[in-house]
């Protein structure tokens, strides 16, 4: 109910997890030391820990793998005193490699262990990190930020408004994280450079459980619409069997164009051929020829 209710109030909308990884992929950043402490505060509560020591950071990576699928394997090498620590990371994507060990790193400098990063060796699917013991919190995150760099699109976001998005966590936990809610500002500018048609495909074969491709005009119709209404990308469509008009909610020229490409590109693997009549705030698509029936009129010999 509280999702139906922040999508119904346009505060965000409820976007596929393909397009969350792009996203990620794009404002790679390292999060604020006091958003941080917060979020680790968090994290040894729900872990039923008072603090978090490395022998807990240890104990957590396979508890990680098991929650969350992470494909990653680490090779710790590290000295007595824990004053000197080498950490290889290793795993086959290398956009989601390079995401965790950014996090990884920053629950390394957390207090107690206040790790900051010596040395840095990356390859696509491979980091190898030499730590060092320093004297605080600060330094070591200022270490974390100096090698992974602080693109903070999506961290400006959450900063501004921690219990939403601390609320949308719960949120996207008991949807048992199939989909993603993300705020509006931020899927303007991501449609403004991403065509999701694929995505919209697989949602619709996920939500529907049916094959795109063997589904009639009316039903694979209604299917975006009502995905695209639920995700607040506009307010209605409207067809019959030659003319399609879709009722946009951004005003964006280039967000309409996107969402005119996408919708146009996924009846197409349906089957169905439209074509751009008019590009506006209401976008009319028509139905387009197909090739054999205009080549049949252009050949058509009318009798003596």
């Amino acid at each position: 109910m509280l999702r139906n209710k922040i999508i119904e109030n346009r505060i965000a909308v409820l976007m596929p997890v393909p397009l969350i990884r792009w996203l990620l992929k794009t404002n790679l950043g390292v999060p604020p030391l006091g958003i941080f402490r917060v979020i680790m505060a968090k994290y040894t509560k729900l872990l039923g820990m008072d603090s978090f020591s490395f022998n807990d950071y240890i104990n957590m990576i396979n508890k990680h793998v098991d929650i969350f699928g992470y494909k990653i394997s680490q090779n710790i090498e590290m000295s007595p005193d824990l004053k000197n620590v080498r950490i290889s990371f290793e795993a086959e994507d290398p956009d989601h490699l390079k995401s965790t060990v950014v996090i990884y790193s920053c629950m390394l400098a957390h207090h107690p262990i206040k790790l900051k990063i010596r040395k840095f060796m990356e390859s696509p699917n491979l980091f190898i990190i030499d730590y060092e013991q320093c004297n605080n919190e600060e330094e070591a995150h200022r270490s974390v930020m100096e090698h992974f760099g602080y693109n903070q699109l999506i961290l400006d976001e959450i900063q501004s408004n921690f219990q939403f998005w601390r609320n949308i966590t719960r949120i996207i936990k008991a949807d048992h994280y199939e989909d993603v809610i993300i705020s509006r500002d931020i899927l303007l500018q991501l449609l403004k450079y991403h065509d999701f048609s694929e995505q919209l495909n697989n949602l619709i074969s996920t939500v529907y459980s049916v094959s795109i491709e063997d589904t009639d005009y009316q039903h694979i119709t209604e299917f975006i619409e009502e995905i695209c209404k639920t995700s607040g990308l506009i307010h209605k469509i409207e067809y019959n069997d030659n003319e399609i008009k879709i009722y946009h909610k951004f005003n964006d020229e280039g967000v309409i164009n996107t969402i005119n490409d996408t919708l146009i590109n996924t009846l197409r693997m349906s089957g169905q051929n439209f074509m751009l009549k008019k590009s506006d705030k209401i976008t009319i698509l028509t139905r387009s020829q197909p090739l054999q029936n205009h080549v049949n009129e252009v050949l058509r010999i009318e009798p003596i």
